[in-house]
């Protein structure tokens, strides 16, 4: 059966889940075609697809994914006919993230439109959502549509079989040593630290640790560890061949993730130069924040970029992480060397092909560096390739336990949940050691992080300031050493005069002024600007374009324009104070609304939270929605922030129209169409 599975991916999830399903549905004997949403009246037309299966996230912004837009806007005409796809019948898989108030935003969306439209659903619509795992929803999602698909090409159902394995529990004496079952956990070292320091490699250092005596990443419960017949996917089709040459590799002579384009990001990598770093906080603090500021030297003439706009900065993998990943597989010291991925001749997976960030020739220390995500807690494919690649068969029997349809709550809990990393994993499980290929087919695309600019074009001079905070993660959980998030810890560790890349970020909703307002339009515009912690730092770039605005004309029209700020304590971590109160003084700003949450000492009458401030001055509030070309925008943190907020909003349209909290949220939801609630929030 031909059909069409289409994708909208920022991240490349969409995109992964895709790839997995049509593998499944060839091993059915099926031929689905898989195509990126943006193709649609290029490689296919939607309304001729009979069959269509829809996978799509939601961006942060509640945008769709910029290769999915444009297939959204065309399914969203007013001048198509209410029977445009009515011979198309579709499944549609929503990936979303509940931390925003935008959650399944764009699927909801989709289906939407294309029920208005006469398309037919084949299967209820499924919503997976990041904060609790994606797993819980996709692969019962997925299920349900192999046996829908069965059903329409009349295959039996019991073919679904032989897309899993049932293994059977390890019943030889001198086979029981499953880590289930091992009494004590050693809290030594692994044998890659025991050479670290006789090798002028930095290979990482591994915290002592000691898993819980109960459920654990290395353990499972009494229930799965006694399953005689754990119900496991068949390994995924291995395709790639690397080959080393006894060559040095030089870096610089391939183009940064072999040349390949990425959804949202604009241009080329340009080279900057690190002129500042500063902490601006406490260094106590929960979360440090630090100020970054880069000089992009020649590429300045040719750069122009508006309030609210962000750079995606090109942060490689650390090299102690990679060192050990790299002398697990017995491949350090060839790390260097040319290495070549092609598709092996017998690869038996259809249509396969080389990832198109992996450059051709390259190296290992290139590729696990530069072009694969090593961080991200690694997918249950990963694990039944880990599984294969073990000789210990108690290593082997959790592997397949956290890969089986009976263990995906523990999969959820100590993978996923957990945050651990590839490293880890292969820490846990000492026996694995994985062929490189194996790694490169099943780990994601490793994604730069996008950071937000503090400061306006017209008063930069070359130089762009850029603030981020510290995420720091604990030895815990399965977590085998301390780290920071990614792209903080490369961060911190620049120093002034170091060169690095950054990209453009393809311009979103939120900037300032609103799209397609100009210049003079913006400063007519009421702003009602939320940003606790580092969200505030957007808002000085917008502030900063105010400001370079009244210099130039001498005045600014008498509009309102409110700034809420929230962070822990004054004392520690109110970043920017005397910048901010500076903008109060010069009238760019009428209001700075300061909120502390855990203050020295309790302060009368001072908010804690930002949504409490909110609440206070809801008659101010309701009062601001309602002047004419009014913007509210909200910027930060997206746990509880985003939803807080956006739930506060509700209440006071809800008290001030007199309506119910579903039409108050209709009203928000308006609101958001017309861009005046514009939120940049990040999970």
């Amino acid at each position: 059966m031909d059909f069409l599975i289409t994708y909208g991916s920022h991240t490349g999830q969409s995109e992964s889940i895709a790839a997995q399903l049509k593998e499944k549905c060839m091993l059915l004997g099926m031929n689905p075609r898989v195509h990126v949403l943006e193709e649609n009246e290029k490689t296919f037309f939607i309304e001729n697809e009979p069959l269509a299966v829809i996978i799509v996230s939601s961006t942060g912004d509640g945008d769709p994914p910029e290769n999915a837009a444009r297939f959204l806007r065309r399914i969203s005409r007013r001048t198509l006919a209410d029977d445009f796809l009515k011979n198309v019948t579709y499944a549609l898989l929503g990936l979303g993230d509940s931390n925003y108030s935008t959650y399944q935003g764009v699927p909801r969306k989709f289906d939407e439109q294309l029920t208005k439209l006469g398309a037919k659903k084949l299967i209820p619509t499924g919503e997976a959502d990041d904060e609790i795992g994606l797993e819980l929803v996709v692969e019962p999602w997925i299920e349900q549509l192999l046996k829908k698909l069965c059903e329409l090409d009349h295959i039996p159902i019991s073919r679904l079989e032989g897309l899993t394995i049932s293994t059977p529990l390890v019943k030889k004496e001198k086979e029981k040593k499953s880590v289930a079952e091992k009494p004590k956990l050693p809290t030594v070292m692994s044998t890659e630290d025991d050479r670290a320091d006789s090798s002028t490699d930095r290979i990482l250092k591994l915290a002592p640790y000691t898993y819980p005596g109960e459920i654990s990443l290395i353990r499972g419960n009494e229930a799965l560890s006694s399953d005689e017949a754990l119900r496991v996917p068949i390994a995924p089709l291995t395709y790639l061949v690397t080959s080393v040459t006894h060559e040095k590799f030089e870096p610089k002579s391939v183009n940064w993730q072999n040349g390949e384009s990425m959804p949202g990001l604009q241009g080329k990598p340009m080279d900057a130069t690190v002129v500042g770093t500063t902490l601006l906080t406490d260094f106590d603090v929960h979360k440090p924040k630090r100020e970054l500021v880069i000089d992009l030297n020649a590429h300045w003439d040719q750069l122009s970029y508006s309030p609210g706009d962000a750079f995606y900065f090109l942060q490689p993998n650390p090299e102690a992480e990679v060192n050990f990943i790299l002398e697990r597989m017995g491949l350090l010291m060839m790390a260097d060397q040319k290495c070549h991925v092609t598709v092996a001749g017998d690869a038996k997976k259809p249509n396969a092909a080389v990832p198109g960030y992996i450059p051709p020739i390259s190296s290992l220390r290139y590729i696990f560096t530069h072009c694969l995500d090593i961080r991200r807690a690694p997918g249950r494919p990963v694990l039944r390739v880990f599984a294969d690649a073990t000789s210990d068969e108690g290593e082997k029997r959790r592997l397949l336990e956290l890969c089986s349809s009976q263990g995906m709550a523990e999969f959820t809990a100590h993978i996923r949940q957990a945050a651990v990393s590839i490293v880890d994993v292969l820490a846990a499980f000492p026996g694995v050691r994985p062929a490189p290929e194996r790694l490169i087919e099943q780990l994601p695309r490793l994604i730069p992080r996008p950071y937000s600019v503090s400061n306006c074009y017209e008063r930069a001079r070359g130089r762009i300031r850029f603030v981020y905070s510290e995420m720091k993660f604990g030895v815990a959980d399965g977590r085998r050493y301390e780290r920071l998030g990614l792209a903080t810890e490369w961060l911190n560790a620049l120093r002034v005069g170091d060169q690095i890349q950054v990209m453009m970020k393809e311009p979103a909703r939120f900037r300032f002024p609103v799209p397609p307002a100009t210049v003079e339009a913006g400063l007519k515009m009421p702003l009602l600007m939320i940003g606790p912690g580092t969200g505030v730092s957007t808002f000085i770039s917008f502030l900063d374009l105010l400001l370079h605005e009244k210099i130039k004309i001498g005045s600014l029209p008498a509009v309102p324009r409110k700034l809420f700020f929230g962070c822990r304590n004054f004392e520690k971590d109110f970043i920017y104070k005397d910048l901010l109160e500076s903008y109060v003084r010069e009238g760019i700003l009428d209001e700075l609304i300061a909120c502390e949450s855990q203050p020295a000492k309790p302060v009368p009458g001072r908010h804690c939270y930002v949504q409490e401030a909110l609440r206070q001055r809801a008659d101010e509030v309701w009062d601001f929605i309602q002047l004419e070309e009014s913007r509210i925008f909200i910027c930060g943190d997206a746990k509880a922030m985003s939803k807080d907020t956006w739930e506060c909003f509700a209440k006071i349209v809800a008290e001030k129209k007199g309506c119910s909290d579903a039409e108050a949220k209709a009203f928000l939801l308006e609101l958001k169409k017309a861009n005046r609630y514009i939120e940049d929030v990040w999970a």
